[in-house]
């Protein structure tokens, strides 16, 4: 795909899924070395190959270029996997990929944008939190309590990184995937999805499970050192969220 065009319109990036392929030809595919864009391990065994081989239903990831996302379109095109593409404000991208089960949910995701008000912008954070979360089957527990988060003003994100710094020795399990935070660092439902996952890929491919509890360990501690909340108040600042307006109440009066 030519990346004056997905400049032009992020919307042409958007792909229903296909054939699949068998999970060895998949593997084959996605972890191969071979030229161009980098992509990291997360990026190819959480996002591209759960969905791949059907362990996800589905994935979503924050894309560090538009190289990297062309570099994705490519393989969930070869890979037989639906794309879509959405901005989070001008600058600000979140890239969506699927199977059949989840193509219609995929194509409900809308863009979101800085020029919203404050309380427009707010309602399309809810809108867009559940609609997420439902597509990527997370916990729901942990859905509300981002949702809940947002409602207050307050910051999910920091909350996980406090407790993590007063556990001495947090256990991993609930971080299953890439940037996902539960609604507390011991939420049994994500640890639950985080075996479920470790099973599949124990099944198929020991090696890539191997790999896999290694990146779990690898995310919690990015919420622990602080990383990703630097990381969000960078694309935060690139998205500009607007600052409530005069006399905004939110759902608990202040």
């Amino acid at each position: 795909m030519d990346p004056l065009e997905f400049q032009l319109d992020h919307h042409s990036a958007d792909l229903g899924p296909g054939k699949q392929l068998a999970p060895v030809r998949a593997r084959n595919m996605i972890f191969r070395t071979g030229k161009g864009v980098k992509l990291s391990s997360s990026r190819r065994l959480e996002n591209i190959y759960l969905v791949a081989v059907g362990i996800r239903p589905s994935s979503m990831f924050h894309p560090e270029s538009i190289e990297e996302m062309l570099a994705v379109h490519d393989l969930a095109r070869k890979l037989g996997l639906g794309m879509v593409v959405r901005k989070c404000g001008t600058l600000v991208y979140k890239v969506f990929l699927f199977g059949r089960e989840k193509e219609e949910l995929a194509f409900r995701i809308p863009d979101l944008y800085e020029t919203m008000g404050f309380k427009e912008f707010i309602v399309a954070q809810i809108t867009i939190a559940n609609l997420t979360g439902k597509f990527l089957d997370y916990p729901k527990c942990c859905v509300e309590s981002f949702i809940d988060h947002l409602m207050h003003a307050t910051d999910q994100d920091q909350e996980a990184h406090d407790r993590l710094i007063l556990d001495r020795n947090p256990d991993p399990g609930a971080f299953f995937v890439e940037r996902f935070v539960p609604c507390n660092i011991g939420c049994m439902y994500a640890i639950a999805e985080g075996e479920r996952i470790l099973g599949g890929l124990r099944r198929l491919e020991p090696e890539l499970a191997e790999i896999y509890l290694k990146l779990r360990t690898e995310h919690m501690e990015d919420f622990r050192s602080g990383r990703i909340l630097r990381e969000k108040a960078a694309r935060d600042k690139l998205l500009s969220v607007p600052f409530p307006e005069p006399g905004w109440r939110g759902e608990d009066g202040n």
